[in-house]
């Protein structure tokens, strides 16, 4: 059976009217069971936490390469639902988009891996081996998320795997490109970006992403000793040490000059700080915690490691003593913009989508920081039908676009497996 255009559209109302905030990824994956049961597709769900699964899914011969289709189950909080003019969980549909939390991001790219699963199970002419990796705690998980993928890295399911597309949102609206840079996130020379608007005659544009930032999270926590505000000299201050470190830190990432040629520098926010018990008393202890964005010429593990020695340097010089918790180890991506799936990707897209297509990066990570720990040389793309009201009020997604990515996926992988 061949999924119909309504058909699609149908699977992504229900998977956009399932309350998936906050890890309660039960709902989509019961749903995918008996989705992909009626439709005859094999596939497993794997319990990551209780009652968080994953969903795998195959399709094709169990020899010779395999292509992924990913995407992950959860979507961010609704936030105030007065702000809204359609209800999250309604999946309304008004001319050409369908609107609720995760119509972006990306619930519309989930939907699209499926139907082309779908579609090229029940195509007699495909031989090729498809498998679509649904996770859990991409959005949900506060600390060290990604829960999903790191399970699929680490249980095999990225073995013989040559190329993945990961279906996060794309596109920026068009009139983003003729503004100043600080609102463009694209990284184009002002040449390349007049020839992109002038070639499109949509409201948006798409950007095929083959590398993103990696990131690490982490917390610093500095300990001292209490005493009464009158006889500060009696106790130790956490706050004064912690922002000293902050201060020394902040030196530490504005040295960090690499810059990747399409991902740019080394980004790093101290996203909260907190100390104290009360406005009378030394603070004996005190934390701030910090979001690394990070660059494949700048390693991870060498930022931590610098991190650390600032830790122990200080330690030796202050009374207060410091420590440093790692939350999360996000690798980042790059692939060659040059190998043959990405270009066959590109040209296709382009014909289906009727505008330009760059090649380019992104400054956020996905599930793809985790799934190529276990097998680097994968080739990964992040191309997928949502746009940047992801984890906004009044999310939503065209729905002639999301349509023409079904088509995109299927069209690549027929291709690409001949």
């Amino acid at each position: 059976m061949v999924v119909t255009p309504t058909n699609s559209i149908a699977l992504l109302t229900k998977l956009v009217q399932l309350d998936t905030v906050g890890g309660n990824e039960l709902q989509t994956a019961n749903f995918l069971d008996d989705y992909l049961t009626a439709h005859h597709i094999h596939h497993q769900l794997l319990e990551v936490e209780p009652n968080r699964f994953n969903v795998v899914a195959d399709i094709g011969p169990d020899h010779g390469p395999i292509v992924v289709l990913e995407g992950h189950q959860d979507v961010v909080a609704l936030g105030d639902l007065r702000k809204w003019h359609h209800l999250p969980l309604g999946a309304e549909q008004v001319k050409h988009r369908l609107y609720g939390r995760g119509a972006s991001d990306m619930k519309s790219g989930l939907a699209a891996a499926i139907i082309t699963m779908i579609d090229l199970a029940h195509d007699p002419s495909f031989t090729g081996h498809v498998r679509l990796l649904a996770t859990i705690g991409e959005e949900s998980s506060p600390i060290n998320h990604m829960q999903g993928a790191q399970y699929f890295a680490q249980h095999g399911y990225m073995k013989n795997v040559t190329a993945m597309i990961v279906a996060e949102p794309s596109s920026v609206p068009i009139n983003w490109l003729t503004q100043s840079p600080i609102k463009n996130p694209l990284r184009f020379s002002k040449t390349v970006l007049p020839a992109l608007v002038a070639a499109n005659h949509s409201t948006e544009q798409f950007v095929l992403n083959f590398a993103h930032k990696g990131s690490i999270t982490f917390a610093v926590t500095a300990k001292g000793l209490s005493a009464h505000s009158s006889t500060p000299e009696l106790g130790i201050n956490a706050i004064d040490a912690l922002i000293a470190y902050s201060q020394n830190q902040r030196t530490f990432f504005d040295s960090l000059t690499a810059k990747n040629p399409v991902l740019g520098k080394t980004v790093a926010v101290t996203t909260k700080f907190s100390g104290g018990q009360q406005l009378n008393s030394v603070p004996d202890e005190a934390t701030l915690y910090e979001k690394v964005r990070t660059i494949p010429e700048v390693p991870n593990s060498w930022i931590l490691d610098r991190l650390n020695a600032l830790i122990a340097d200080q330690n030796r010089n202050q009374s207060a003593h410091l420590t440093l918790q790692v939350l999360g180890d996000k690798r980042p991506v790059e692939s060659d913009p040059q190998d043959r799936f990405i270009q066959l990707l590109q040209g296709i897209a382009q014909q289906e989508l009727h505008q330009t297509i760059p090649t380019g990066g992104s400054a956020a990570g996905t599930d793809a920081s985790e799934l190529t720990k276990a097998n680097p040389d994968t080739t990964v793309v992040v191309f997928g039908p949502g746009n940047m009201t992801a984890h906004q009020v009044d999310e939503y997604v065209d729905l002639d676009i999301f349509e023409a990515f079904v088509t995109i996926y299927e069209r690549v992988l027929t291709t690409y497996f001949e």
